[in-house]
């Protein structure tokens, strides 16, 4: 089952990016929250890269009461977007090269945040980049050499193109981070940390981009709690 994989703490996920970084393995690393499973019961090719490719992490008070509810222990409430910051810190510490793929971003404004916060990114390219960049972007990758590629495009085309780059690059760590380079750069807003740790973030977001999320909340909420609800009859 999806769930026995889940990397259930923050610690948790840090300790094997340090690890992956020390000893130099190999490590394709995802988020997984309501959505993501939603995607995995959807998408078959998805699904397998999940079981199979990634390490997972738990992301979001949806997946940490439903990882309660079905009975496993150790969980701890948190979130992507927050340990993506403490892992851009750890970037700054440990002067580490970043190349980053998506949203939409002026060089102006990612070498401005990168020069504020010490981080060493060495090349970008915007997630809207079409098929026959692919070579381009490799090439890129190759060329500037980082410890890290992030890739930020959202659920599951992240983790397909996570994939299909590690065919071609030598870069150890690939890890997707979703929308949080929209929250880094601040193209978009998050609210204050007192309110997200009531686990209402997924509301502001609703309210904020109501026509692209109302069917991932609205809908996918109640969906994913009545598919938890039956797995649990079925444990």
């Amino acid at each position: 089952m999806i769930f026995d994989k889940i990397i259930k703490n923050e610690n948790g996920v840090k300790l094997i990016v340090k690890e992956s970084l020390n000893k130099n393995t190999n490590l394709l690393l995802t988020y997984f929250n309501q959505n993501c499973y939603s995607q995995y019961i959807l998408h078959s090719k998805y699904r397998k890269l999940i079981d199979k490719r990634f390490t997972v992490y738990l992301d979001g008070i949806g997946m940490y009461f439903a990882l309660k509810y079905l009975g496993y222990k150790s969980v701890e409430k948190f979130n992507a977007s927050d340990f993506n910051y403490s892992l851009f810190d750890l970037f700054a510490i440990e002067s580490k090269r970043i190349f980053l793929i998506g949203g939409d971003f002026s060089e102006k404004r990612i070498f401005k945040k990168a020069k504020t916060n010490c981080v060493n990114i060495v090349g970008y390219l915007t997630g809207f980049f079409e098929n026959k960049d692919f070579e381009n972007l490799i090439n890129s990758i190759r060329s500037t050499v980082p410890h890290f590629v992030i890739i930020g495009m959202g659920v599951p085309k992240q983790e397909l193109l996570a994939v299909e780059l590690s065919k071609y690059i030598t870069v150890d760590q690939i890890i997707c981070v979703g929308n949080f380079l929209e929250f880094y750069f601040g193209t978009k807003p998050r609210i204050p940390s007192i309110l997200r740790n009531l686990g209402i973030e997924w509301l502001f977001r609703l309210i904020s981009e109501p026509k692209r999320l109302w069917k991932r909340y609205l809908l996918g909420i109640p969906k994913f709690i009545a598919n938890i609800y039956r797995l649990k009859k079925l444990v």
